[in-house]
């Protein structure tokens, strides 16, 4: 009888850990299904956005999003569905795109010893199935490299973000901002260039991002702009060649209305070294110089 007690007992108790690593309820993806799904939708907006001409509407784009949802044997429907109680449930969706991130950096890695020719964070196309590498999305500047995650620090391209990655902001959010300050990486050199990059769901709310970079001699090279459209959202600070930085720091900044919902997704905060074809870029950066 004893014996019988144990068992039903250690049975129990598996059970309950079995649902515990997973409790998601039936119809909604579990939390490593919908990692693999928000890696390869990644890949397919990289994808999208690197051969933007072969995409002239939403309908061609659609497409691709289409196939990557046949690829994982669901609909829309049921990945809108899966969004639904991911939305009521962000520490879950955390680590769904925590593990996504893994995911693409494995693959990213895989494609870094099969393909030495490849120079690290650019594009390399794929078949017209769609993308098959570990690329994040980049801006739209045809010029610049791709973001990646989770790269080596002394690389040419490195990931500086140290906050949460994911945010989901509500009415009683209201307005406010998230911040980042940050101090430059020990790879750093004079001209690197800082890219703050994030997907954002506005939900018809009023966003704002400022990224700037001071220097030891207390200047600050400064950019700030409005945010009317969904998206990735990617906004440069070109560094001065004949400066050194001493800090990154910046905000992302929303009015959440009554009764809407945002979403901030993917936060990076990326370091680029120098490149003479984009070095005059600088789309309205601002260079603010101490007073002598």
């Amino acid at each position: 009888m004893r014996n019988t007690l144990s068992h039903i007992f250690l049975t129990v108790l598996f059970v309950l850990s079995l649902i515990s690593c997973d409790r998601t309820p039936h119809g909604v993806m579990s939390v490593n299904s919908m990692a693999e799904l928000i890696a390869d939708l990644q890949l397919a907006e990289a994808y999208i956005e690197n051969n933007i001409g072969d995409f002239p509407n939403d309908s061609s784009k659609q497409v691709i999003k289409q196939s990557v949802f046949k690829k994982h044997g669901i609909t829309q429907h049921d990945y809108d569905s899966s969004l639904v109680w991911y939305a009521h449930n962000m520490e879950d969706y955390t680590k769904a795109h925590d593990k996504a991130m893994g995911i693409l950096k494995e693959r990213y890695d895989k494609l870094e010893k099969k393909s030495s020719t490849s120079e690290p964070g650019e594009i390399v196309t794929a078949e017209a199935s769609g993308p098959t590498h570990g690329a994040m999305p980049r801006s739209s500047r045809a010029s610049h490299k791709l973001i990646l995650h989770g790269n080596d620090i002394n690389s040419d391209t490195a990931d500086l973000w140290q906050g949460k990655r994911s945010y989901m902001l509500t009415q009683g959010a209201r307005r406010g901002f998230i911040t980042f300050d940050l101090a430059p990486d020990a790879a750093k050199q004079a001209g690197d260039r800082y890219q703050l990059a994030y997907k954002l769901n506005r939900g018809g709310n009023e966003f704002k991002v400022s990224l700037n970079v001071d220097y030891t001699d207390g200047a600050t090279s400064q950019v700030a702009r409005g945010t009317n459209s969904d998206g990735w959202v990617t906004i440069d600070v070109q560094s001065d060649t004949a400066r050194q930085v001493r800090r990154i720091y910046g905000y992302v900044s929303y009015d959440i209305k009554h009764g809407h919902t945002a979403y901030v997704d993917s936060l990076m905060l990326v370091r680029t070294r120098m490149s003479k074809s984009n070095y005059g870029f600088i789309n309205a950066q601002r260079l603010m110089e101490r007073s002598k």
